[in-house]
């Protein structure tokens, strides 16, 4: 009997319709796929700057040299790789020669300064599908080679290109004639004991909880949930899916705030709706190693999930989750009417945020701070604050979210290094990106327009580089190449 486990970039649905619509409205669509692709490259840049200080340019070029790129298939071993498979199952090329002083003095014009070169890596993961080539991740990747290894197909859906579910054929054995059902009604596969694959988890991985019909004297199974996720999560051990019932979820019905999820551990709601009627309201004071005393709703830990949820803390700078270490999933979330944030991050933390609505929440939808990173994708951020605060050191990735109708879209500050590809970034009441201190984002591609100042502010001691970006039409400030 063939067994399937979804993926929804990694978070549990089940597809039913042949078209349908997202979250956010677009029309998404179903295929089936038979490869998995990784391309794995490597190239070395030079910057070149045309006035004689670094700290303040007045103009900036990237050179490219030497590359190597290498295509992974289906998580095979290609020819020629160089190194072991990484985490995602992804072979890397040798790396490509470091350019020389010569070559880089070669086409240096006459007054440039020059930085030393700097290499490049990166991966672009993809399905090749009878709708043609669909953008994935590497969580995908990695889930969905085995099947293709065994000749199986994987069936999607997709928006715009990028794949937003999938279903997976199980390749493992299977001894079960009759799989029991998950909480989405989905065929569960008992021999899975991966805490991050929720939708293959077995009943013994999974405690429910009802706040109306709940008690927390009892066993937590389907029949005799219990009232509370805090008394869940004080049962709840790595590789646990707390799966929550409809209801609201407070003080009021017993919760202890801040909820301190365990490593490994899943707090799940209903991800196909982004956690509509599945609500967590409060706060409660937590120590935080690099902030000192905040109220806060949720803390995650390294490897948990948080999916499917509604999360919001009324309370006086009150954050709904509080990220500081690993790289915790936060996927098809509301956050919603928080007095400061929906989402802080913080220490080294690099969790990954997407699909996810940040709406009203008075201080920003996102914050990056200290030395974090991580990935915000696929996002809605609108009417917060500031869309996304980033600042300190932060190097996040901000890949395709829409960011609009917010104070400012985003502000980027402190020494921060962060990423933007591919983001709207529109109708924002004041700017579109404000950049100050000696912050200095890579901006690739991104659409910005009718923001009421600026679509592009900047008093950064360092020029901006745009990539690919036309700048016809904008309205720009400050310093940009």
């Amino acid at each position: 009997m063939k067994v399937y486990r979804s993926a929804w970039l990694t978070v549990s649905c089940i597809l039913v319709a042949l078209s349908s619509c997202t979250p956010n409205g677009e029309l998404s669509s179903e295929t089936q796929c038979n490869a998995a692709i990784a391309k794995a490259s490597y190239i070395w840049r030079v910057r070149y700057y045309s006035d004689r200080t670094r700290v303040n340019p007045n103009n900036l070029r990237i050179e490219e040299f030497a590359s190597a790129e290498l295509v992974n298939r289906n998580g095979e071993k290609p020819a020629n790789t160089a190194t072991d498979p990484d985490d995602n199952g992804v072979w890397w090329p040798a790396q490509p020669p470091r350019p020389t002083t010569n070559e880089i003095q070669q086409i240096r014009q006459f007054g440039e300064r020059v930085d030393p070169p700097e290499l490049d890596r990166r991966v672009k993961y993809t399905l090749q599908c009878a709708d043609g080539e669909l953008i994935t991740d590497g969580d995908l990747y990695r889930q969905a080679s085995p099947a293709f290894r065994a000749g199986e197909t994987v069936r999607v859906s997709y928006s715009l290109g990028r794949v937003l579910m999938a279903d997976i054929p199980s390749v493992g054995e299977v001894t079960a004639e009759n799989p029991s059902p998950s909480p989405d009604g989905e065929s569960v596969n008992r021999d899975r004991q991966s805490p991050n694959q929720q939708d293959s988890a077995s009943a013994s991985n999974i405690l429910y909880v009802d706040p109306r019909t709940g008690n927390d004297q009892g066993t937590g199974t389907d029949n005799q949930p219990l009232k509370t996720i805090t008394r869940a999560i004080a049962q709840a051990q790595p590789g646990t899916t707390i799966q929550l019932r409809p209801g609201s979820y407070s003080a009021d019905t017993g919760e202890v705030f801040p909820l301190q999820l365990k490593p490994g551990v899943t707090l799940r709601g209903d991800a196909q709706s982004q956690g509509k009627g599945i609500e967590i309201t409060g706060g409660g004071k937590f120590l935080s190693p690099t902030w000192a005393g905040q109220s806060v709703t949720v803390v995650a830990a390294k490897d948990s999930w948080i999916v499917g949820l509604t999360l919001k803390n009324p309370n006086t700078r009150g954050t709904a989750v509080w990220i500081e270490s690993g790289s915790p999933l936060v996927d098809r979330n509301t956050f919603a009417g928080s007095n400061r944030e929906g989402v802080f991050v913080s220490g080294n933390a690099a969790p990954r945020l997407r699909n996810n609505l940040f709406e009203q929440n008075e201080g920003n939808g996102i914050s990056f701070t200290r030395d974090s990173g991580g990935m915000a994708e696929g996002n809605v951020i609108r009417r917060n604050g500031f869309g996304l605060a980033i600042g300190d050191r932060a190097t996040p990735q901000i890949l395709e979210n829409q960011i609009t109708q917010n104070l400012d879209g985003l502000v980027i500050n402190g020494d921060a290094r962060p990423t933007l590809r591919q983001n709207t970034i529109r109708d924002n009441q004041r700017d579109g990106i404000v950049v100050t201190n000696n912050a200095q984002p890579t901006l690739q591609q991104n659409t910005m327009q009718a923001n009421g100042q600026y679509d592009l502010h900047t008093t950064s001691s360092h020029s901006l580089i745009l990539e690919k970006t036309d700048l016809a039409g904008l309205k720009v400030t400050g310093r940009i190449n």
